[in-house]
């Protein structure tokens, strides 16, 4: 299966959406649409977990897959909600380790760098050799 096939079955989903979207203006299958557009995008990620063999493009269909399947089920506020959880988790978690590790003394690769292309000479190495003689004392 290649790129083309997978923008066939896009294009032929699309289409198939858009019939029922006029068709459940009229009210005749709300209920199969409740569950015929979950379902399609719940094959859509299945297909890009099976098919591709990049991790992540694995990540990205079994993403889509839990997708679908939260809005068939009606759970899809889960989805944002636990994103919404996990991304302030991490952020805290950044700000507390940075806070932890970093001392006030160290100087990064770059400022290095910085400091050899604007001053044209060594001292940082200087500073790096003082401060290694007070932490030795």
């Amino acid at each position: 299966m290649g790129e083309r096939s997978g923008k066939v079955f896009l294009g032929l989903s699309l289409l198939i959406v858009g019939v029922l979207l006029l068709v459940d203006q009229l009210g005749l299958v709300r209920h199969l649409f409740h569950l015929l557009i979950p379902g399609l995008i719940m094959i859509f990620g299945a297909k890009k977990v099976i098919s591709d063999e990049s991790a992540g493009k694995k990540f990205f269909g079994l993403f889509i897959f839990l997708f679908g399947f939260l809005m068939m089920i009606g759970k899809l506020h889960l989805l944002f909600s636990s994103l919404l959880a996990i991304g302030v988790i991490y952020f805290g978690f950044r700000l507390i380790r940075r806070d932890t590790h970093r001392t006030d003394e160290a100087v990064g690769y770059a400022d290095r760098q910085w400091a050899k292309a604007v001053l044209k000479e060594d001292a940082l190495d200087r500073w790096e050799r003082e401060v290694d003689a007070r932490n030795k004392v």
